[in-house]
This record gives structure tokens, C-alpha cells and sequence, in this order.
């Protein structure tokens, strides 16, 4: 038998998380968001939604954000998923151009036939597996369409990969302490709250 309003602790929490808003570095949480999940924002987050939660038997708090980012996956030439394409890596960058020949080639008619290719190469992907990666490694969960942007053939660990490009609308969370410091929780933090939901 419920002896508080139940409506008095939501509204309470609301409260709660709106003061914890005000006191953010908004700076902060988006370097966390693009060091921790490696993708890029392409708009400002915004705040979704706020609980408590028990981590390691202490409460913490677990927030919700709402953003647009940019991510690129990597596929080898035998159609198998590679990784996601770190944005900062120094490894995926195309061969450097040693001899220059006659041009045997309009490079025009080269550009539009690649950028063919991988839009049917996107189009061949099935979109649920994407979002279902994007979960599972980065514990990001995407909202609404992943839309395809750019593709490009690039040298990864000496083979050619195809890199496809994609936005998305996505909702992550973050766990801070009762002191306001960041805790990179374990996989089974956010899988229970995920099947909460």
C-alpha cells in the first residue's frame, strides 16, 4: 500500500534531474559521448530522461540524452562487418598517390560509378543489423530511420574496405555517482534498464 503519492516522486525526480541539468557541462558530456560511443554529433543532444539506479549498491544516476550523430562502418570486400570506422583513426586513409600516368580514365565517370556502387551497396544492408551493432558496441540504441550518407573505398590494414556513412537519431545514457563523477558502467547496467523500458 503505496503511502506517497507516487505522482510526488515523479514530479520530485523531474525536479531533481532539472537542477542536475543546469549544473552540466554541456561541453563535457558531448567529448564523453563521441570518446566513449565514436560518433560523431552532428546537433546539440538533448536531455530525455532522468532515474536513479543501484550501481555497485550505491544509487547513481543513469540520464538519458537524445542526438543526431554520424558513424561509418567498415565492410571487406567478402561483405563481413569489419568494425566502425574510428573518426580519428590514422590508419584508414587512402594510398598516396606515387606515379602519375597519362590519364587513360575521365575521372568524373570513375567518381559516379563508385558512388553507384555504394549506394547499392548500402542499399543491400539490412538496417535492423546496423542498429542492432550500434547497441551492442557502442550501447547506443537508435530512434527513427538510419539514413545512408557517403561512401568511399579506402586501404584499411593493407585490404580494401568499402566505408559507408550513415546518420542516425539515437538515445544513449550516461551513470554519474551521487558526486557527479562519470562511471563507465558494465554491459549489464545498460541491459537491464534497456529490458526495463
Amino acid at each position: 500500500m503505496p503511502i506517497v503519492d507516487p505522482e510526488i516522486i515523479k514530479s520530485g525526480e523531474k525536479k531533481l534531474f532539472a537542477s542536475m541539468l543546469a549544473s552540466f557541462d554541456e561541453f563535457q558530456i558531448e567529448k564523453l559521448f563521441q570518446d566513449t560511443h565514436n560518433l560523431l554529433l552532428k546537433e546539440k543532444m538533448q536531455f530525455k530522461e532522468g532515474k536513479p539506479v543501484v550501481y555497485d549498491s550505491q544509487i547513481a544516476f543513469q540520464l538519458y540524452f537524445n542526438c543526431i550523430a554520424q558513424f561509418s562502418l567498415l565492410i571487406d570486400e567478402f561483405g563481413r562487418f569489419k568494425g566502425f570506422a574510428n573518426l580519428n583513426d590514422i590508419h584508414l586513409s587512402d594510398a598516396e598517390e606515387t606515379e602519375l600516368y597519362e590519364k587513360i580514365l575521365d575521372s568524373e565517370v570513375i567518381k559516379m560509378r563508385k558512388a553507384e556502387f555504394l549506394d547499392s551497396l548500402s542499399a543491400s544492408i539490412n538496417v535492423q543489423t546496423i542498429n542492432e551493432l550500434l547497441n551492442k558496441i557502442y550501447e547506443v540504441r537508435a530512434v527513427g530511420k538510419t539514413i545512408y550518407q557517403q561512401g568511399n573505398i579506402k586501404v584499411y590494414n593493407g585490404h580494401v574496405t568499402y566505408q559507408l556513412s550513415y546518420e542516425i537519431s539515437a538515445i544513449f545514457s550516461i551513470l554519474i555517482d551521487r558526486e557527479g563523477n562519470y562511471i563507465s558502467p558494465p554491459l549489464e547496467i545498460n541491459a537491464s534498464s534497456k529490458t526495463a523500458e
